[in-house]
């Protein structure tokens, strides 16, 4: 399977979808469902899990757990405020494929050197949450069928919504690259410790993501910090300069 294909686009879908009453769950007739030829209904298992979740954080991590068990990615998508307040009323997540890229127009005659794969493919699952008066996080729709082949359980690590840098191995990433031990080295080293790359919970390209953000970072700080000694040995020479920050 391309690895390219669990990539997911933080963009919003060009259309939403209709409140309804209850709860709804929809199935299409033929989904397809890769590496599920068991016939598990994998709605009624996510369903099943919890039935109140006591805020967005803990409805959205459920959901990002059964989407990676069960090969695809996500993203959040449209919510709605009660009236007069800025509280959320309804909230949907969405598959990662969910909706169309939108065709560059203004390139559509011109050569380009690189292509990004197409990645979305107007898939329906939706999965919307609304909260009640106490603020818990209730669904109220679900539809469960996609339209495009799900990961395999080998690289379902590659998944965007399920990767995440965590502050330990963040901590061990940084520490071993500022002694100067190259950053696919400590990705290797992570690697080893917990079994594999599909167990480190982010990819190589994250771990070079983090890396190049510190030191970029880093090199700002030290910017500034030149800028404002400058201003200040310039302030001793001259009385009539001032500034501030």
């Amino acid at each position: 399977m391309d690895c390219s294909a669990k990539r997911e686009v933080e963009e919003g879908m060009e259309e939403g979808v209709h409140e309804s009453e209850g709860l709804v769950h929809e199935s299409e007739s033929e989904p397809n469902l890769a590496g599920n030829s068991s016939g598990f209904n994998i709605s009624e298992s996510f369903l099943e899990k919890r039935a109140i979740y006591k805020d967005e954080t803990e409805a959205y991590e459920c959901f990002c757990t059964y989407a990676h068990d069960n090969g695809f990615s996500i993203r959040k998508d449209h919510h709605n405020f009660w009236p007069n307040f800025r509280k959320i009323k309804s909230k949907d997540f969405i598959c990662s494929k969910a909706g169309f890229k939108k065709s560059d127009d203004h390139n559509s005659g011109k050569r380009k050197r690189f292509t990004r794969p197409v990645v979305r493919t107007g898939c329906p699952v939706i999965v919307r949450f609304v909260t009640d008066e106490d603020g818990y996080w209730h669904v109220k729709r679900f539809i469960e069928s996609h339209n495009h082949e799900l990961a395999s359980p080998a690289d379902r690590y590659l998944l965007r919504s399920c990767r995440n840098v965590i502050e330990e191995k963040a901590s061990v990433l940084k520490s071993m690259t500022d002694a100067g031990i190259r950053t696919v080295d400590a990705y290797a080293y992570l690697a080893e410790e917990v079994g594999g790359c599909e167990n480190v919970g982010f990819s190589k390209r994250d771990a070079y993501n983090f890396i190049h953000k510190k030191k970029r970072t880093r090199i700002e700080i030290g910017e500034t910090n030149s800028l404002i000694q400058l201003f200040k040995d310039r302030q001793v020479e001259d009385h009539m300069f001032a500034w501030d920050v």
